[in-house]
């Protein structure tokens, strides 16, 4: 029996060992300011020698890689005042092969940045060492075979100070057999041009580039490119694109249509212990909307549509972007269950309305049993939450809070209004370079909420802000949220029954979890023309320093997503 035991437990480390490889790979971060600190790029404020560039700037970057993916050669021609110094990320420099202005004088090294020397017009050219940069280290980078993955703070090199009105594109001039996928959208005008905004400069991005073609296909009302990393893997492209179409579509649902022009994601087939098809997942929204997704080599296309880290990724992408995280994730997390009952996506569940409806219910009601909290309030898990662990604690508490938050504006509105028409007010803003604060963001949900009071479209007040307060105040999920009351549903043992009666609250079941079809892709949501390069995003390294126990063990190595 030993050795039998000896040679399993042999097996299963050689199984694991290239896994622990990545993963280990990726946490040996560079010293980076984590995203909940990222600051925005400098204001077009001019410094003691420094010329200001104004609002009718332009930047156009063009880029070279050739066939064996070695050196990328960057051209960046301003139009409009001139840099007086050019930066990336710290130690981006170390990539940096030669800087000289077109035809004209070197750059020269000053600290982490490059001083740019007095020049009447033109372009900047750069060479930079691309496999060194996708070498260094970082989760947000590495190199799969001949393929790499290299974020744009390794290699985008801009002036140090981003006007507000900047007008940035970039094309790529590939090698043939070379591909780059990337968030950037298409530019109007001439083939081939991506616009870069203002989150271009400040947020991060994962940027794939291939000898091997991204997939592609049309979901939700917007356009998907997947980069999928070299590494074995069971699932077909076909069942990568099936999953992922499901996915978009599922999330999509949020708002009847997905609400970017693009979204790019990047595949990496990891080994893993066959629990879950889908390891781990993140959003990232520098440049647009992209994602990250690390699949089980073993996962099986059947597997794979329905399963709730990819929704969950892409959902963030359809929601404002939020400092506090008990709500960025509890949004999230909460809204992961009722929009795959939506769609009918449950895996492993039958298609029928009633099933679906079970298995998003015993999702929430089981995680609020499950994660109901503790010695801290939900507010100081938050705010500790990287420090100390407690990541269910956080990302349940603030799916309670949205469950109950969604629960009271149907109440309130005779079912006329809900949680979701609230996010959809806020939807012009996805494009915006901004963060908004927990506080920012539920004052907005107020005002809302006030003209709907005004319009008589709500039969008594409400206050979001009020109510996440008390939320956040609490130290458990409170009883009545983790009874799921106002449902007309028995919870026993986080099982849930479903009731027949009181009506009003079967009807309330049936308009929260009911079908949604998604709205046909009007023009700000179809597809421009792509040309042939194409480009995914990457993340921003997160502190690693957890507290305490099992969970933090197992969440050492990742901010993770949870469910």
């Amino acid at each position: 029996m030993a050795l039998a035991r000896d040679a399993v437990v042999s097996r299963l480390a050689s199984r694991l060992a290239p896994l622990w490889a990545a993963l280990f790979a990726l946490a040996c971060v560079r010293p980076t300011t984590p995203p909940s600190a990222t600051p925005s790029p400098p204001v077009a404020t001019p410094a003691a020698g420094e010329q200001a560039s104004g609002a009718q700037t332009r930047w156009r970057y063009q880029i070279r890689l050739d066939t064996e993916l070695r050196d990328m050669a960057l051209e960046l021609c301003i139009d409009g005042p001139l840099p007086r110094r050019l930066v990336a990320e710290d130690g981006a420099l170390e990539f940096v092969r030669t800087a000289r202005v077109a035809d004209g004088p070197q750059l020269t090294r000053d600290g982490d940045e490059l001083r740019v020397p007095e020049f009447d017009a033109g372009c900047l050219e750069l060479t930079i060492d691309l496999r060194a940069a996708a070498n260094a280290g970082g989760r947000d980078a590495m190199q799969r075979g001949d393929a790499l993955m290299v974020p744009p703070e390794r290699w985008l090199w801009h002036p140090k100070r981003v006007p507000a009105g900047l007008d940035a594109q970039l094309r790529f001039d590939l090698a043939p057999g070379v591909y780059a996928t990337g968030p950037w959208p298409a530019a109007e005008g001439e083939a081939g041009w991506r616009r870069l905004d203002r989150s271009s400069f400040g947020w991060s991005a994962w940027v794939v580039f291939s000898p091997v073609a991204p997939l592609e296909f049309d979901a939700g009302g917007t356009h998907v490119e997947v980069a999928v990393l070299p590494g074995e893997r069971r699932a077909s492209d076909a069942g990568i694109v099936e999953w992922l179409r499901v996915a978009t579509e599922t999330s999509a649902a949020l708002l009847g249509h997905f609400p970017r022009e693009q979204v790019s994601v990047a595949v990496i087939p990891v080994p893993g212990l066959a629990r879950d098809p889908v390891l781990f997942g993140m959003a990232r929204r520098g440049g647009g909307a992209s994602a990250m997704l690390m699949l089980d080599s073993e996962a099986r296309d059947d597997e794979l549509p329905g399963e709730w880290v990819a929704i969950h990724e892409l959902l963030h992408l359809c929601m404002p972007y939020v400092r506090e995280a008990w709500l960025a994730e509890g949004l999230v997390t909460y809204y992961t269950q009722i929009v795959r009952a939506r769609r009918r996506v449950f895996p492993g569940v039958p298609a029928d309305a009633r099933a679906q409806q079970l298995a998003a219910l015993d999702k929430l009601a089981t995680n609020f049993a499950r994660n109901r909290g503790g010695a801290r309030s939900l507010a100081t898990a938050s705010a500790r939450m990287r420090q100390l662990g407690g990541y269910r604690r956080v990302y349940w508490g603030g799916a309670a809070a949205a469950f109950e938050l969604d629960l009271r504006v149907r109440q309130a509105s005779a079912g006329r209004r809900s949680l979701d028409d609230l996010l959809a007010a806020r939807s012009s803003s996805l494009g915006e370079y901004r963060r908004w604060s927990a506080d920012e963001l539920l004052a907005s949900f107020d005002e809302e909420l006030a003209r709907w009071l005004a319009a008589g479209e709500l039969e008594s007040a409400l206050s979001t802000s009020a109510l996440a307060a008390e939320h956040l105040d609490a130290k458990l999920i409170p009883a009545r949220v983790r009874e799921l009351r106002g449902l007309a549903v028995e919870v026993d043992g986080g099982r849930v029954r479903l009731l027949a009666h009181p009506k009003h609250e079967v009807d309330l079941r049936e308009a929260l979890l009911a079908a949604l079809p998604l709205a046909p892709a009007d023009e700000s949501t179809a597809r421009r023309s792509l040309p042939e390069a194409r480009f995914p995003a990457i993340f921003r390294p997160r502190s690693t320093a957890l507290g305490g126990a099992r969970e933090r063990r197992a969440f050492a190595l990742f901010e993770p997503v949870v469910q």
